[in-house]
C-alpha cells in the first residue's frame, strides 16, 4: 500500500502528541524526519522504527520534552548534553550549531552524550551538504556486533555518515553501519520474508546465517570487511565517546534495561569555502565522479555514486506515495484506539 507523505507525518505526528504528550515542535520534528527517511527510500529507518520508538518513550529511555544543552566548548569544539531527549531533535540540533560554528572557525566538532537513536544518519549528513559543507558525522550503538575473530557481541555497529556537497543540489552522501547488514535491514527482510545474500551474523550453533530472523535471535552480526569493519566501528566508538565524555557501546551495554539509550554522537563540519571558491570544489568531485559513473559496469549492476538514487525515489514516493508495510500501518493506526 502506499500513502501520502502528508498523511504518514499527520498520523504519526497525532500519537506522539495525543499519545505522549509530546510538544508539537518535537512531534512534528519527529513525525516529519520519520516520513522523510520513507520518502527517500530509506524503509529501515523511516515509519518502520516508529513502533520501537513509542516502545523507547514508554521504558523511559526517551524523555519528549528534553532536549539538548551545551555542557562546555573550546573555539570550534563543544560538548553537549541529550537530556535522554528525542535522537532526532537532539542530532539536528548538534549539526546546526557545528555548521554555525564552522562558519567561524572553519571546522568545527561538536559531540553529544546521553541522546538516543537519530534513526537515518544521512539525514544530518543532508543538513551539512545543504549548507555547503564537509561532514563527518558518526554515533556508537549498544554492543551488538561481534568484534572479529569473536563469538558474541562485544562492539556496537557504529554508523558512520559522509557528506559532500554539489552545487547542484545531488549531494554525495554516504551512511553505513560496520556491521554486513543493519539491524534495519534485517527486520526489513524480516518482515517481507527474504533471506539476506550474504551471511549476516551468526545462529544459535554458532554457523553463519543468511536467515535474519535467526541473527536477530542471537544479535550476533558479523563486521563487514572482516577484521577493517571492526577495528573502525571500535575507534568511531572511542572517539565519540571520549570526545563527549559519555558512554561508550561497553557503558551501554552494561545498563540495566535491554533498550539501546544514553548513547554518543559526533558532529565534525568542515567549510571549504572558507578559503576556497566553490566552482573550484565542484570541478574536484564532478572529475571523481564521472570517473566512477563512466567506468564499465560489471554485468548486470549499476554503477552509481552514494546518495544518487535518493532524489529520484523521493520524487517517484512522492507523486505514488510511501510504500508502506500493511501490518505496519494498522499497528501504527491501532496506537490511536488504545
Amino acid at each position: 500500500m502506499r500513502i501520502p507523505f502528508e498523511e504518514v507525518k499527520a498520523t504519526l505526528k497525532d500519537i506522539l502528541m495525543t499519545r505522549h504528550n509530546t510538544p508539537e515542535p518535537h512531534a512534528e520534528e519527529v513525525a516529519r524526519v520519520l516520513a522523510q527517511n520513507s520518502l527517500d527510500g530509506v524503509y529501515t529507518h523511516g515509519i518502520n522504527r516508529f513502533m520501537a520508538l513509542i516502545h523507547s518513550i514508554e521504558l523511559g529511555s526517551v524523555l519528549p520534552n528534553e532536549t539538548a544543552c551545551r555542557v562546555s566548548g573550546l573555539g570550534g569544539y563543544e560538548i553537549w548534553d541529550g537530556r535522554a531527549g528525542f535522537g532526532i531533535v537532539n542530532a539536528r540540533i548538534c549539526t546546526q550549531r557545528a555548521i554555525e560554528l564552522a562558519k567561524t572557525h572553519g571546522i568545527a566538532c561538536v559531540s553529544i552524550r546521553n541522546t538516543n537513536h537519530w534513526l537515518r544518519g544521512g539525514t544530518y549528513g543532508i543538513l551539512v551538504a545543504e549548507a555547503g559543507m564537509l561532514g563527518i558525522l558518526f554515533t556508537n550503538a549498544k554492543a551488538n556486533m561481534c568484534a572479529w575473530g569473536t563469538m558474541e557481541p562485544c562492539v556496537g555497529n557504529n554508523p558512520l555518515v559522509l557528506a559532500v556537497p554539489r552545487g547542484n543540489g545531488e549531494h554525495v552522501i554516504a551512511d553505513t553501519s560496520f556491521s554486513q547488514y543493519s539491524y534495519g535491514k534485517l527486520q526489513l527482510a524480516k518482515l517481507e520474508g527474504r533471506m539476506m545474500p550474504d551471511p549476516a551474523g551468526y545462529n544459535e550453533e554458532g554457523q553463519l546465517s543468511c536467515d535474519p530472523g535467526e541473527v536477530l535471535r542471537t544479535q550476533r552480526l558479523i563486521p563487514m570487511g572482516k577484521w577493517k569493519g571492526s577495528a573502525i566501528a571500535m575507534l568511531l566508538d572511542l572517539i565519540t565517546s571520549v570526545s563527549s565524555f559519555g558512554n561508550s557501546s561497553a557503558a551501554m551495554a552494561a545498563l540495566e534495561d535491554a533498550d539501546e539509550r544514553a548513547c554518543c554522537q559526533t558532529f565534525i563540519v568542515i567549510n571549504p569555502f572558507a578559503l576556497g571558491d566553490r566552482e573550484q570544489a565542484d570541478a574536484i568531485i564532478d572529475q571523481a565522479l564521472d570517473m566512477v559513473l563512466n567506468a564499465t559496469p560489471a554485468p548486470g549492476e549499476t554503477v552509481r555514486y552514494p546518495g544518487q538514487n535518493m532524489l529520484r525515489i523521493r520524487k517517484e514516493n512522492t507523486e505514488l506515495g510511501i510504500p508502506v508495510n500493511e501490518k505496519v500501518w494498522n499497528k501504527i493506526l491501532s496506537l490511536r484506539s488504545q
